[in-house]
């Protein structure tokens, strides 16, 4: 196919992907690009700790997480257009308990996603395999810790029953601890 310019916007309900052709086999693998969805029309809602928390989508979850008491979000059903953000609003210094995002119902998160993952000054990448819907994160009880004051999960549905992930999480030289994991 040859370039195509456009003169104006151009408009996707599914996302945009990029594919990646097989050599050998032909085979297309689609890869969905622009995660980080536009904040401009979701609404925000701040929430204090909870034991147990379930997001609403198209809103912006300002989420006071500190820690020291577990937590379990459940994300809504995962509908195509639909977006979940998790807005950090405090230091995650304060303890070692889990803070776990799991997916609604049969739902789970996309295969390969990719997430940081920092354990002993080194960071990692943990990737998710089928059938995951369940993404923790451990914090450090110090003030280090990757998810912390202003980072950001994105959860972004463009095929039904799967949620993408995006994220922007602790970027300073001492952000060097916390540790997700996918199951």
């Amino acid at each position: 196919m040859a370039n195509t310019t456009f003169n104006g916007p151009v408009r996707s309900e599914k996302g945009f992907q990029q594919v990646n052709k097989n050599t050998t086999t032909g085979a297309y693998t689609a890869r969905t690009l622009g995660l980080k969805p536009d904040l401009t029309s979701l609404t925000a809602t701040v929430v204090g700790t909870g034991a147990a928390l379930t997001y609403t989508k198209n809103v912006i979850t300002v989420n006071d997480y500190t820690g020291v008491a577990a937590q379990t979000v459940t994300l809504p059903a995962a509908v195509v257009g639909d977006i979940v953000v998790h807005a950090q609003s405090k230091d995650t210094t304060g303890g070692i308990t889990k803070l776990i995002i799991n997916c609604a119902g049969s739902d789970v998160y996309r295969t390969g996603s990719k997430m940081e993952s920092s354990a002993g000054a080194l960071m990692t990448l943990v990737t998710s395999a089928a059938s995951n819907a369940t993404l923790t994160f451990t914090p450090v009880s110090a003030a280090t810790n990757r998810l912390t004051i202003g980072c950001y999960l994105y959860f972004t549905c463009y095929e039904k029953g799967t949620w993408d992930i995006a994220y922007d999480l602790a970027k300073y030289p001492t952000g060097t601890t916390g540790v997700f994991a996918w199951s």
